[in-house]
């Protein structure tokens, strides 16, 4: 999967260590699932528009990211930065 973000000005609050796949799947929406060790939803978001509404509405994201040549996952709370 090729990323389609374009983060800027935020960060990681909370980077959590879990791994999308090992999360728990909803039931009705395979963006979401939850995790067991923080009982929260996460939310994946695939856009920017996606990234930017979950993060307003205080949410846990998980996103895939290159870095130096390699895809990366990252989950957690994000915030921007002023």
């Amino acid at each position: 999967m090729k990323p389609k973000l374009t983060i800027r000005n935020c960060t990681f609050a909370f980077r959590c260590k879990a791994n999308w796949n090992d999360l728990v799947q909803d039931d009705e929406d395979e963006n979401i699932r939850f995790c067991l060790e923080c009982q929260r939803q996460v939310y994946f978001c695939e856009s920017d528009d996606e990234l930017v509404y979950n993060v307003v509405n205080n949410r846990c994201i998980a996103i895939i990211r290159e870095e130096h040549g390699r895809m990366h996952q990252l989950l957690g709370d994000v915030v921007f930065k002023g």
